[in-house]
């Protein structure tokens, strides 16, 4: 890298738009920034995150080093995912009837192919005139509007073919804008896309408009990652209008790249996508849009919207046609997003009358609804990413070489198994909540999560990052290095359980409302298809209730967006939701925080909140 003297490194790998990832914002304080310096002179800052072994070995930590000379180094591989599909449309036509949500293909963008009459000196109509006769004949509409870029055009291509021509055209309520006009094929596609914008992870479909068809699919990291971890850390990055514009960057190009990647497997082209319906919570919305999040968490916590009007796709640079419309969710409040909005398509708990329900969504952001067809309440926590892949050592998203089950037999050995097999990589949420449970079941560590030492015995071993429970040996791991979980690890999970659990206790009592009262759980996040109840319950995540009222429903986030894509009254529907949801914001609620200490346990302070844990403990 040629910079000038003094500058930092991370912030010249940023120029560059280079994907490192600084998890805390560049303090030096996880560790993930680490490259290896090849050639040139640098200082360094010292930092406990860098074992000194591998600063002998020449790395350094891209934040902490300052360039004095022009500098080589060797950057780590950008690591795509394949996240494991939680998206079962199957399960979904099996609860038809008692779905929300519309399932039938009735999407707003449409091809109509037209056959257009030739002017002649006597009837010598304009060719938009000619266009829109043609159309309301098809169509019993009042007023069409045509996008500027199709009259550019409109003249060659009404002649190309002798006035046969296709039509694609965009229906927003009482409202039509002509989107496109081509000569006649039979090969033309009409594609949208689904996407979920999540803070660790994007995951994106390619869709027939006209079948509701899922042609491709594809999944990466948030870049954004790199500037901060979670959604506090990016908001304060965002402080500056030039890190403003950075997240904005990053995640239109982690969008673009899945775009592409996702494309390649339809035979289509970018240019044949003409709408979007994109799901994510407030912060990646606005981050999306290029709008400042920073008022988002500063009191009384307001956002700049919560119903984003539709926009084209030119408009914020992604990869599509270029008039494609680009639908956001609707957002609840400054936590609660239009994820949790689509999500809410997913379940049954609003077609019910009789019966209240929690909605749950675990993922950087914990964000929970408890209510009915009369009446929504809904909060949010900041869980943070650990069972997102974030915050541990070993932690992973749902991705292939991730551990996804695990046990630990009586002798002390760990039984495991990894996404679509082979060496793990490390573990996801549900086998990070299956370790957690194992451990302290088996009296590996204490309610305070503190190992014991006695019992482990030879398992607990010492590397750079201290002492860890080994899962795996470095010989055994897809990175060659031992794969293990530590105290740190273990208090970064019941931080994240500990604050879901809290959220939920608060929000029933509010409503004057106990855990028994709740019919059914519903829960949503990256997890795979392998979250054990049993496990989840042993931790604390989630109360000591009859196992059959928790249904676990993947990614709800992306299947809501798939299903607004395919179907208008679907997006009436969450603008319907949005309208009768009420918000709290655990920011000011003095009570939370009594909640969230109490939880900090393994299960709970409270022992009788857990009375199957406890007779388990017993035995």
């Amino acid at each position: 890298m040629n910079e000038s003297p003094g500058t930092c490194l991370l912030d010249a790998c940023r120029k560059a738009r280079v994907p490192l990832s600084a998890t805390c914002g560049g303090k030096g304080t996880c560790g993930d920034c680490i490259v290896k310096v090849i050639k040139g002179t640098y200082t360094i800052k010292p930092s406990s995150f860098l074992p000194e072994k591998l600063r002998k070995q020449g790395f350094v930590l891209a934040c902490q080093t300052l360039i004095e000379d022009d500098l080589f180094v060797q950057l780590p591989e950008f690591q795509e995912l394949s996240l494991k599909a939680t998206v079962d449309m199957r399960s979904l036509l099996d609860q038809k009837d008692s779905l929300i949500a519309d399932l039938d293909v009735s999407s707003p963008v449409e091809k109509l192919p037209l056959t257009l009459p030739s002017s002649t000196l006597d009837d010598n109509y304009s060719d938009l005139k000619i266009l829109e006769t043609e159309i309301k004949k098809e169509r019993p509409l009042d007023t069409v509007y045509c996008e500027y870029s199709v009259l550019k055009k409109l003249a060659h291509t009404v002649r190309e073919k002798q006035g046969q021509v296709e039509v694609i055209l965009f229906r927003d309520g009482l409202s039509w804008t002509i989107l496109d006009v081509e000569p006649l094929s039979p090969h033309k596609n009409l594609l949208g896309i689904a996407c979920d914008i999540g803070t660790t992870t994007v995951a994106l479909q390619v869709v027939d408009l006209q079948t509701g068809k899922i042609l491709g699919f594809a999944s990466s990291y948030n870049q954004q990652i790199k500037c901060g971890e979670d959604i506090i850390s990016r908001i304060n990055y965002a402080q500056k209008p030039e890190r403003l514009q950075e997240l904005h960057e990053a995640i239109i190009s982690t969008i673009n790249n899945l775009l592409e990647k996702a494309i390649e497997a339809t035979g289509g082209a970018t240019s044949d996508i003409y709408f979007a319906s994109l799901t994510g919570n407030t912060t990646m919305v606005h981050l999306l849009l290029g709008l400042s999040p920073r008022y988002i968490r500063e009191e009384p916590y307001v956002p700049t919207l919560n119903r984003v009007p539709i926009i084209r796709s030119r408009e914020i640079h992604l990869k599509m046609n270029p008039e494609a419309r680009v639908h956001c969710a609707p957002s609840v409040g400054s936590y609660v997003g239009g994820d949790i909005l689509a999500g809410l398509l997913c379940t049954p708990i609003v077609s019910q009358i009789d019966k209240i329900s929690v909605f749950i969504d675990i993922g950087t952001n914990g964000e929970l609804v408890l209510g009915n067809k009369e009446w929504l309440m809904s909060c949010a926590c900041s869980a943070g990413p650990a069972f997102e892949g974030g915050g541990t050592r070993c932690g992973m998203p749902a991705a292939t070489g991730a551990i996804e089950k695990l046990k630990i037999r009586e002798d002390g050995t760990v039984e495991y198994r990894v996404i679509e097999g082979g060496k793990p990589k490390g573990l996801c949420g549900s086998g990070l909540i299956d370790l957690l449970a194992e451990l302290f079941i088996r009296g590996y560590v204490d309610r305070h999560g503190k190992f014991n030492t006695e019992k482990i015995g030879n398992r607990l071993v010492d590397n750079e990052v201290g002492k860890g429970f080994l899962v795996e040996t470095s010989t055994r791991s897809f990175w060659g290095k031992d794969l293990l979980i530590t105290e740190n690890d273990i208090a970064n999970l019941i931080r994240t359980k500990g604050a879901v659990f809290s959220a939920c206790a608060l929000l029933l009592k509010h409503t004057g409302l106990s855990f028994d009262q709740i019919e059914s759980f519903y829960i949503a996040g990256g997890f795979g298809q392998y979250l054990d109840v049993e496990n989840a319950i042993r931790i604390g995540l989630l109360p000591d209730l009859e196992r059959t009222r928790f249904h676990y429903l993947g990614n709800t986030s992306l299947l809501g967006a798939h299903l607004i894509l395919l179907s208008e009254k679907n997006r009436e529907r969450v603008n319907e939701l949005e309208k009768m949801m009420t918000y709290l914001e655990l920011n000011t609620e003095p009570g939370y925080f009594n909640e969230y200490t109490g939880a900090l346990f393994l299960p709970h302070t409270k022992k009788e909140l857990f009375p199957s844990v406890e007779r388990l403990l017993s035995r």
